[in-house]
């Protein structure tokens, strides 16, 4: 099922690449028709790190292929909200553990006697299960502190705060 999943996102992902939308528009599409296939198998599929980063390092190589995305470019900024300063794409690793996270934050707060007893049985195990709010800020704040400590990349940021600054902090 995993290859399954994994040719249907990069199919999709060509056929958003193919196409004649501008930039932004794109990575709209990438984001809504794309990664949906990843989010739909997120918790029912064991992912494991290097399979997910593989799938990351796909996307941008096909990105770069249909010269949507510069190979010497910063990835950090290509996963950075558009109002931050970034591209807006959302990472297949963001994807994954996040819907993990929720789905876990979900068995730790219900109340029904179903998913008391999934969470007691121990069928599903998450190391974190913090808000999803709680989560996609960390991740956008790891992102934003990644590309700001970069010498080269993060020189934008840096001169630039009250622009861009504003806008990550808003994230939450």
């Amino acid at each position: 099922m995993k290859f399954l999943f994994v040719k249907e996102y990069k199919r999709r992902t060509r056929l958003v690449l193919r196409s004649k939308l501008n930039g932004k528009n794109k990575i709209k599409a990438l984001n809504t028709w794309a990664v949906a296939v990843l989010r739909y198998d997120a918790v029912i599929i064991k992912w494991r790190e290097d399979e997910i980063n593989e799938l990351d390092k796909k996307t941008r190589k096909l990105l770069t292929m249909h010269k949507a995305f510069h190979p010497k470019s910063d990835t950090d900024r290509l996963y950075i909200k558009r109002s931050g300063g970034g591209r807006g794409l959302i990472s297949c690793k963001e994807t994954i553990r996040s819907e993990e996270n929720n789905l876990g934050w979900y068995l730790k707060n219900s109340l029904e006697p179903l998913m008391q007893g999934v969470k007691h049985v121990g069928i599903l195990e998450f190391n974190t299960t913090v808000s999803k709010k709680e989560f996609k800020k960390k991740i956008s704040d790891e992102r934003y502190d990644g590309w700001k400590s970069k010498p080269m990349y993060g020189q934008f940021i840096r001169e630039m705060p009250e622009t861009t600054g504003k806008a990550i902090s808003g994230l939450g």
